[in-house]
């Protein structure tokens, strides 16, 4: 005889799906805990010197660790030896978001990954409360397809004249909707990182 799951089990294992993040989302994550965390000494852009002249900036980081050594960095505790620098903990997912975040900064990465940001940041906005915009999550409506497969259908190029010119859809709640051409690139920018290899 089988024994039943336990409820909260039961909705960790259903929802679990639901607490996955994309690239995009995983380097926003981790922009805003830098900026919160880190930016009042270290410079946290793609160029720039730090506020305070010994914090090394977050682009010369990402040069020299992978980022599985910048989460276990984060999650052991920084060992530096600057008085200023806090003593902080941060939770495994925090460490994986600031360590995507930091390597977003390497040579060629930031371009791409501030038009993913942006991407996902204009289809939060004008599309979730549909359809799911991420690599797990369910539409909200039934109807909505995700983005994800979405991007399984069409190549997210052959998208830009329907995102810049508005998508036409038989379905009445679907909002008239169309973007300048920065947002329909970075929207791109953003599908790009939901299609699997």
């Amino acid at each position: 005889m089988m024994r039943p799951i336990p409820a909260l089990l039961a909705l960790f294992i259903l929802a679990g799906p639901a607490f996955a993040q994309s690239e995009a989302e995983k380097i926003a994550e981790g922009r805003r805990l830098a900026e919160i965390n880190c930016a009042r000494c270290h410079s946290i852009e793609a160029e720039g010197e730090s506020p305070l002249t010994d914090a090394t900036p977050f682009r010369d980081i990402a040069l020299n660790y992978d980022e599985m050594e910048l989460v276990d960095g984060f999650m052991e505790g920084l060992a530096v030896r600057h008085p200023l620098m806090p003593d902080w903990e941060v939770t495994e997912p925090q460490a994986e978001a600031l360590a995507a975040f930091v390597m977003s900064l390497g040579p060629g990465a930031k371009a791409a990954s501030d038009a993913a940001i942006q991407g996902f940041q204009l289809l939060r906005a004008n599309c979730a409360r549909c359809h799911a915009i991420d690599e797990a999550s369910l539409s909200a409506e039934a109807k909505a397809p995700a983005f994800r497969d979405v991007v399984k259908r069409y190549a997210p190029e052959a998208l830009e004249e329907a995102l810049a010119e508005g998508i036409v859809t038989g379905h009445e709640e679907m909002p008239d909707l169309s973007f300048e051409p920065e947002q329909v690139a970075a929207i791109i920018a953003y599908l790009d990182t939901l299609k699997t290899p």
